[in-house]
């Protein structure tokens, strides 16, 4: 592999990610009441809970849904990994170059790979504000503190794990 991997947003994940979050969003509105009556809560979840989980679902998924839904129509370059380090659009418009990188290491999460990264805090600063908060949850459940998938790109995890073991130093990858 001498030229650079590249991961591009795919339009039909997209959609589907997109579709999948209107879908939890419809359940918190059934569950709300939008719908009518707000049903009823079980042994497991008390009737109060109810709407409450409805909103949760509603304020967590919504976001999602437009972020998805965006991407379908915009495209565009989600990763870039070369010799030089990786681009995550995500995170930053800016190259993360591999001397800023502490740590790399891949998880399966319910069947869902992830590439995880730790950065150094100089570097962190360059991310958003929700990256940078989301960084703690991601470290105490999983180690490190940022999450990549390609799951709504064209592109597979194991040619994202191929881009890596070719590009990435050695230090990284023991």
């Amino acid at each position: 592999m001498t030229r650079p991997f590249e991961a591009h947003f795919s339009p039909a994940r997209s959609i589907l990610l997109s579709l999948l979050a209107v879908g939890f969003v419809v359940a918190g509105l059934w569950m709300v009441g939008a719908f009518g009556e707000v049903p009823g809560g079980s042994r497991r979840l008390p009737d109060w809970a109810v709407p409450i989980m409805g909103w949760v679902a509603i304020v967590f998924f919504a976001p999602f849904a437009f972020l998805h839904l965006r991407r379908a129509f915009a495209g565009g370059l989600a990763v870039r990994i070369d010799q030089r380090g990786m681009l995550l659009t995500d995170y930053s418009k800016r190259l993360i170059a591999w001397e800023d990188i502490v740590a790399i290491r891949t998880e399966n999460v319910m069947g869902n790979k992830i590439l995880l990264f730790e950065v150094d805090d100089a570097r962190a600063a360059d991310f958003g504000a929700g990256k940078r908060m989301a960084a703690g949850t991601n470290r105490s459940m999983y180690g490190l503190g940022y999450s990549l998938t390609v799951n709504n790109t064209d592109r597979s995890h194991r040619e994202l794990l191929q881009a890596l073991e070719h590009f990435a130093p050695h230090r990284l990858l023991g």
